[in-house]
């Protein structure tokens, strides 16, 4: 389980990248770029992708929103 919005958001950027990129894919920059009055959501950007050459990533950027559910409450 993830203890925060920026780890769930690496967790979900990396699965994303895996399937789209195969067990050679993942995910570089992960950045939050707002988040809802309640803090209950975070929207993020990734960079995911997949080595091609040393030093190289060839890859997109996806955006998606993190939804964080206190299962305590």
């Amino acid at each position: 389980m993830a203890e925060g919005f920026k780890e769930a958001a690496e967790v979900f950027a990396n699965r994303i990248a895996r399937r789209e990129f195969g067990k050679r894919g993942y995910a570089r920059t992960c950045n939050q770029n707002s988040f809802s009055a309640s803090g209950r959501f975070a929207a993020y950007n990734a960079f995911i992708g997949y080595p091609t050459n040393p030093g190289e990533t060839s890859g997109y950027n996806i955006n998606f929103i993190v939804n964080i559910i206190n299962f305590e409450e």
